[in-house]
């Protein structure tokens, strides 16, 4: 009797493992969804001039930029797209984390990456840079480095900027802000001389997307975005 317990036993157990296996996969039954991480910008140094560079023998007003990136996991390719004075110069998907653009000299340029794959996308913060020479005409500012953080102990959010231009001081600069929670704006401020604003009550699981425009004296600007998702 005892030995047919313990078959009954291990035979239970086995069904049991079988019924549990079959499940498989999400309790809601959908498949599971690997959105790219997002891409972190190495070159060039933001806001700085180019360093790195290579002459155009044939063209002496251009210059060939070295752009690079950290590989974002489960990413499939990479757009990069540049601007300048808020005009697009350049998109392109490509594969590698790494590219090369002849560019003009002396202007001021701002670039993003955005990883993708057949889930979605992942947008880098946006970067700038100056490429090297004399300038032609005024120098677009540098884009805001944005400063987003969210007190996870107290769920308030902090905002702060830093911005630059090479040829207006800091004093100079003016900026337009706006604030959005899950594309919805919350927060708007036009030609301000700040560099932070109050602290604010953050949403969990909402979406913030922070914008900046940095405005210098001749009314050039540049553009910088961050997206912050609380969790």
């Amino acid at each position: 009797m005892i030995i047919i317990k313990n078959i009954k036993t291990i035979c239970f157990s086995v069904s049991l493992g079988l019924l549990v296996s079959c499940g498989g996969g999400n309790s809601d039954g959908e498949p599971k969804v690997n959105l790219p991480a997002k891409p972190n910008l190495s070159l060039p140094a933001n806001g700085e001039n180019c360093s790195a560079y290579t002459v155009v023998a044939s063209d002496n007003t251009k210059a060939e930029i070295s752009f690079s990136w950290t590989g974002a996991a489960y990413a499939t390719s990479y757009v990069l797209v540049l601007t300048q004075a808020g005009t697009e110069v350049l998109k392109k998907e490509i594969s590698t984390t790494s590219y090369k653009v002849i560019l003009d000299k002396g202007k001021t340029y701002s670039w993003t990456v955005t990883a993708k794959n057949s889930d979605g996308v992942n947008a880098s913060a946006t970067n700038s840079f100056t490429t090297p020479g004399n300038p032609i005409g005024n120098y677009v500012p540098y884009t805001a480095v944005i400063n987003f953080n969210i007190n996870k102990s107290t769920s308030m959010a902090s905002l702060s900027w830093v911005g630059k231009d090479e040829d207006s001081t800091t004093g100079e600069l003016k900026y337009d802000i706006e604030i959005k929670k899950d594309n919805v704006v919350i927060q708007s401020l036009t030609n301000q001389t700040i560099s932070s604003i109050a602290d604010f009550a953050a949403v969990l699981n909402a979406t913030y997307q922070i914008k900046i425009n940095t405005i210098d004296k001749q009314g050039s600007y540049s553009t910088s975005i961050v997206t912050y998702t609380y969790e």
